[in-house]
């Protein structure tokens, strides 16, 4: 019996505007009513992580696609790209591409070398005099990515690159670090399988957990790769695709 939810934010459980239907929210403490668990799981900062309605803010949540897990506000499991690594990598791609917009994850900040309106951040001109500290991840627009002909040879070996076409963004992440991972993590320190979670999402950071947990949900508004290894695919984030699932599994 599925007695653990595994939820993407964007896309997701939030709808198109950003916020959870009442419906959805009903589902949900539902859910837990019934002695069951919720898991968010997103590739968010922990800040952006907690801009949900009151109701879900004590729920675990995975952010940084896996790179840390909080529990009750507290960080309970981390991964991150060493300090020497970073710079390393943030230096590469200044000097691939001069005048790119690059942004790196250090705790809880994102630093950027220019302003944004797309990304809350700090406005940071010297990159490279904030690697001398572990990152959580680095992040520009795919289409900078591909300009910088980045490559997995040239990474470090403690470093990965997820890219999305359907955020237009490319983010390099600690080696080994994924949703599916981090979730792993968490559900041994439950004692509660694998087999046991429902995980829901829509892009290709999402692609790992839908495979690997015991019923896997894809939205209808999902990219091909999450629906090629789902178990099923729900309705649309704007047509309560997470609410229809779980009142499913309730029998309601």
């Amino acid at each position: 019996m599925i007695s653990v939810l595994a939820i993407d934010l964007d896309e997701t459980l939030l709808r198109n505007d950003g916020s959870v239907s009442e419906r959805t929210l009903a589902s949900l403490a539902a859910w837990e009513a019934s002695g069951r668990r919720a898991v968010i799981a997103t590739g968010r900062p922990p800040r952006s992580a907690r801009q949900i309605p009151d109701a879900l803010r004590h729920l675990p949540c995975v952010c940084y696609n896996g790179a840390a897990i909080y529990e009750d506000g507290i960080q309970s499991y981390t991964r991150a790209i060493p300090a020497t690594d970073a710079w390393q990598i943030m230096n590469d791609l200044l000097t691939a591409m001069p005048g790119g917009r690059v942004g790196i994850e250090i705790d809880d900040v994102l630093y950027v070398n220019q302003p944004s309106e797309r990304w809350g951040h700090v406005h940071t001109p010297d990159l490279l005099g904030m690697t001398p500290r572990p990152a959580a991840k680095i992040i520009m627009s795919l289409r900078q990515y591909e300009q910088a002909r980045v490559s997995a040879a040239s990474l470090p070996t403690t470093a990965k690159a997820l890219l999305s076409e359907k955020y237009d963004l490319a983010q390099i992440m600690p080696t080994g670090s994924s949703k599916a991972t981090a979730l792993h993590h968490l559900m041994d320190s439950w004692g509660i399988s694998m087999a046991y979670v429902a995980a829901f999402g829509d892009d290709v950071n999402d692609v790992e957990m839908v495979a690997e947990a015991g019923l896997g949900v894809a939205m209808d508004n999902a990219v091909a790769e999450v629906k090629a290894v789902a178990d099923r695919i729900t309705a649309s984030n704007d047509r309560d695709g997470v609410a229809l699932v779980v009142e499913e599994l309730l029998g309601i």
